[in-house]
């Protein structure tokens, strides 16, 4: 076990009690958005996040203390990662959510760090205005930075808007013909590395 995983799952312990489990996910997914990668874990400002979110002011100190507490449990004893969502296939089960990844990772691999790095930024901001509920955008937002974990299964619909609102970044950040050349060169990749998902990516673009 990671030890990112092992600090979910001992989030998830912690705040059992006092919230259901749609709002442990998210206050998980709060916390591996904003805190997880921060030099040192502020358990404190997170804590203060949590009890403005999701009116907890009145159980601050238990709450605290509970996850503190929970940190310290031996891993047999900690709740399952409400990230990994096992209830839910992965990737894999998913060609359309497949293809996705894989083109997103493509085309950020055809770009310099700069590049790539400023395109994850903008897309990262454009889920702000991009209509999703809450647990999509934070599915994506979670991807998106950190791309190398597995996306959580999406609908095919909700894929190919992002897939398109991207390629508008592409042109706005690169002009529209470099975005072009750029977006065939990753889906020729893809259909290349992955021809098992051809069918998929023909389905977003």
């Amino acid at each position: 076990m990671s030890p990112g995983e092992r600090r979910r799952r001992a989030l998830a312990t912690g705040l059992a009690p006092y919230l259901d489990a749609d709002a442990v996910a998210e206050a998980v997914a709060l916390w591996q958005r904003d805190y997880a990668d921060r030099p040192r874990f502020s358990l404190q400002g997170y804590v203060s996040e949590l009890c403005k979110r999701f009116d907890l002011a009145g159980r601050r100190h238990d709450l605290h203390l509970n996850l503190v507490q929970a940190m310290s449990l031996p891993d047999r004893r900690l709740a399952a990662d409400p990230l990994a969502r096992p209830d839910r296939p992965d990737a894999a089960g998913h060609p359309c959510t497949a293809a996705f990844q894989a083109l997103m990772l493509a085309l950020w691999e055809a770009l310099n760090e700069a590049e790539a790095a400023q395109l994850r930024l903008d897309q990262l901001t454009d889920l702000r205005s991009a209509g999703l509920d809450d647990p999509r955008r934070q599915a994506m937002e979670y991807w998106f930075n950190h791309s190398r974990a597995d996306l959580a299964p999406q609908e095919r619909a909700t894929l190919a808007a992002l897939l398109n609102r991207s390629y508008v970044l592409l042109c706005e950040r690169f002009g529209p013909v470099r975005a072009d050349r750029l977006l065939k060169a990753a889906a020729d990749q893809v259909r290349r590395q992955r021809p098992e998902l051809a069918g998929a990516l023909g389905a977003l673009l």
